[in-house]
């Protein structure tokens, strides 16, 4: 399913590189209409708003966003019909 973690493909990165990450980010169409939006406001790229609001996310002491919990009591309902 897009946008969940694919088992055995860990994402790897060495920040003593010194190189910056690219990503083929995938986004739904309401995700990047906003992203779009609020990166044009800004006057930031679509990079440097991520880059922002990455900065910017509260995490725990594990380094885990504090809103995750809320990703594991969503459960899988059904799917739609499509045809």
């Amino acid at each position: 399913m897009r946008g969940k973690a694919q088992g055995g493909r860990r994402i790897s990165y060495d920040p003593s590189s010194g190189r910056n990450w690219q990503t083929g980010v995938v986004l739904v169409p309401d995700a990047a209409v906003k992203g779009i939006r609020a990166a044009e406001l800004t006057g930031l790229s679509f990079a440097g708003l991520v880059n922002e609001l990455i900065r910017r996310m509260d995490v725990d002491e594990d380094g885990r966003p504090v809103w995750a919990a809320e990703l594991e009591s969503d459960e899988q309902g059904e799917l739609p019909m499509t045809g």
